[in-house]
């Protein structure tokens, strides 16, 4: 993954009081991060920062693409709109200055993409609040956005509504973009999220390096014609996450989708698989940071 920005030495106080000191992180292509902490940590002010609303007081953000579209989608959707969603879009795009063609090509695979098709003709004040929040990031997307940044999206949502949000980021994240977020829903960190970011006291610790996901650990044993110099080969191309060996026992944590790839050059090799743990982000791990 490439870097696409770089958050560096951040700082922001209100009325002498300091939410943010000194901030750094980059985000990657193609990745999605959450920032988790407590009410008044600091988080929405960051994600404004970054997504170019509010100045900060020191530090920079630096975009590595320069061409970097930035979308922004606050917490709160407008609650009193008649439009219908393809009106409030196409009034949106007109107002960003977009041509009238380009843009309602655009509105076109939105509503494909999001899977929204039908809802297209209906007045978004009879929408719930789901679809209007799947509303509020295609507004985001109009300009050609690569890096949407999204404050509590799953807020107020019913768990099927939340569901089908999580499977439209990571459709999001699949077709190229990249995603900062806040959130305190712990399936979201759990199911969708590649790397969690705490603030406390101002400022950011990162939780995880690797990501957030659902993977799998595999204890296999090579057969003693085989030394593990020839095998590690075979193993890296794989995408595998950590990798530490003795005595001709491999262990290996792998994501959920990569198992399948790595137990078939297991076999392939002759090896024997000695045990599969299923390794899944506990509850517990998160909630002290909400």
């Amino acid at each position: 993954m490439n870097i696409i920005m770089e958050v560096q030495n951040i700082a922001k106080q209100y009325n002498a009081k300091k939410v943010l000191d000194n901030i750094s992180f980059s985000i990657y292509s193609e990745e999605i991060v959450a920032l988790v902490g407590k009410n008044g940590s600091g988080k929405s002010t960051l994600l404004k920062i970054i997504g170019g609303i509010e100045e900060c007081d020191f530090g920079e953000v630096i975009k590595y693409v320069p061409t970097l579209k930035i979308g922004y989608v606050p917490e709160v959707a407008p609650s009193h709109v008649f439009f219908t969603p393809e009106e409030y879009l196409f009034h949106m795009g007109k107002i960003s200055g977009l041509s009238k063609q380009s843009l309602q090509q655009k509105i076109n695979d939105l509503f494909i993409l999001f899977n929204m098709n039908e809802a297209r003709s209906t007045r978004m004040n009879q929408l719930s609040k789901g679809m209007k929040q799947k509303i509020m990031i295609m507004q985001a997307m109009l300009e050609d956005t690569k890096l949407l940044i999204l404050d509590e999206p799953l807020s107020g949502l019913d768990p099927r509504a939340q569901h089908d949000l999580e499977n439209t980021l990571l459709s999001l994240k699949e077709n190229g973009y990249s995603i900062i977020l806040t959130c305190h829903e712990t399936k979201l960190l759990e199911n969708v999220v590649d790397r969690v970011l705490l603030i406390q006291g101002g400022r950011v610790l990162q939780m995880a390096s690797e990501p957030i996901i659902q993977s799998n650990q595999l204890v296999f044993e090579l057969p003693n014609k085989n030394s593990i110099d020839e095998f590690l080969p075979l193993i890296q191309i794989k995408q595998i996450r950590t990798l530490y060996n003795g005595n001709q026992e491999l262990t290996v944590t792998v994501s959920k989708t990569d198992t399948d790839k790595i137990l078939l050059a297991v076999l392939q090799s002759n090896a024997s698989i000695k045990q599969l743990i299923p390794l899944n982000p506990k509850k517990e791990q998160f909630d002290t940071y909400f």
